[in-house]
């Protein structure tokens, strides 16, 4: 039964476990990977260095294949490419993009890694993130206050036609795996753009994967992996109890505290897609990098009499942490009731959180088991 909770917004998570002394947990942190942090915790600590070494040396493999920032990447060098041309790519990039099609195709294309020119119109691209921007683009504007203004409406409808994972092709062979872009080029002011694809949106969950699989295959029942504040997974329960996972409050209430809700996850995974992270303000309008690949516009985009709404935040627990970032984008961009709708009578478990500019409170929907959801800050009410 789906409940709904009067709520401020959830977003960012924070795993935390029942106590454990010093002498049985094993944790470590890594910045060096997919331009966030990535923490793993063990409570079976024989061979523990040497799992984490094997886990390093995993996502440097993950990251060092699809990264859009490192030029050397696979998917970097398919950025490059001109409509027709093809690239090869190792087979752990044409897994990735295995598990980007299947998400594509189950969401009916809400899910779609070839917004990315669209992200970068929009200024949540690495070039704005590091620091490194500069007006090169016909499309590209002064930055304010750290961020560009929305770009003009003549030129998302001049990106839009790139945006379609359809038009990229895995084509492989017993030795080899190539990608090939098969999408026309676009002209912006006379410029031409080619047809891009970002794979970050479902590379962290990957990751959580590949390191789930290390651990199960060396003997570990007892720990969790995190990479960035949205994607998790979690091995067996510490000593038989399921871990506690705290759900922090990206925007501020009246009420002490950073937590806006707690619930348990054990042997699982788990992933968050968000409006608040990675977003700015731009004359009153919010806007972030969730991007609506079939009207090129963030989601929640303002209506006629400039009301903002839609889904805040939306969390999923399941199995597959690859397939709930990307869904967790998907169900952004469906809207409350697309999402609702496609949620019915899949396993995932969900919270998602609903906003409307100029509300004071907003509402939380859930199918959690019942009682499994707690709601510390006062300012959280169940609607009965």
């Amino acid at each position: 039964m789906i409940e709904r909770f009067c709520a401020l917004i959830l977003v960012l998570f924070m795993a935390s476990v029942f106590p454990a002394s010093a002498e049985t947990s094993f944790m470590r942190y890594t910045s060096d990977y997919f331009g966030t942090v990535s923490m793993l915790r063990l409570y079976e600590t024989e061979g523990a260095q040497e799992t984490w070494t094997a886990v390093k040396g995993l996502l440097e493999e993950i990251d060092r294949a699809v990264s859009v920032s490192d030029e050397n990447s696979d998917i970097a060098r398919f950025n490059r490419l001109k409509a027709g041309e093809s690239v090869p790519v190792s087979a752990l990039t044409a897994d990735v993009f295995r598990c980007a099609l299947e998400a594509y195709e189950l969401t009916g294309g809400l899910y779609d890694p070839t917004v990315y020119p669209l992200v970068d119109l929009w200024g949540f691209s690495p070039r704005f993130n590091t620091g490194a921007y500069r007006v090169a683009l016909p499309y590209d504007r002064p930055l304010k206050d750290g961020h560009p203004m929305p770009p003009e409406a003549a030129h998302i409808e001049a990106l839009l036609p790139l945006v379609g994972l359809k038009g990229v092709e895995l084509a492989e062979t017993e030795n080899s795996c190539l990608l090939i872009k098969h999408t026309p080029s676009v002209s912006v002011d006379g410029v031409t753009i080619e047809a891009q694809l970002d794979l970050g949106g479902i590379a962290k969950g990957y990751a959580c994967d590949r390191v789930r699989e290390l651990l199960l295959s060396r003997g570990y029942t007892e720990g969790y992996f995190i990479c960035g504040d949205s994607s998790m997974t979690f091995l067996g329960g510490r000593e038989g109890k399921p871990y506690q996972v705290t759900a922090g409050k990206p925007r501020a209430t009246e009420n002490a505290g950073t937590e806006y809700a707690r619930f348990s996850v054990e042997n699982g995974s788990l992933a968050t897609s968000s409006d608040a992270a990675h977003a700015y303000d731009a004359d009153g309008v919010h806007w972030c990098h969730l991007i609506d690949p079939r009207t090129g516009w963030p989601i929640n985009r303002p209506d006629e009499n400039g009301v903002q709404a839609g889904i805040a935040s939306v969390t999923l627990v399941g199995e597959q942490a690859a397939l709930l970032d990307a869904l967790g984008t998907a169900v952004c961009v469906m809207g409350p009731d697309g999402a609702l709708c496609f949620l019915t009578g899949r396993q995932e478990r969900m919270v998602m959180a609903l906003w409307q500019s100029g509300w004071a409170n907003y509402e939380v929907v859930t199918n959690m088991p019942e009682g499994s959801l707690e709601l510390p800050d006062p300012a959280y009410q169940p609607i009965k």
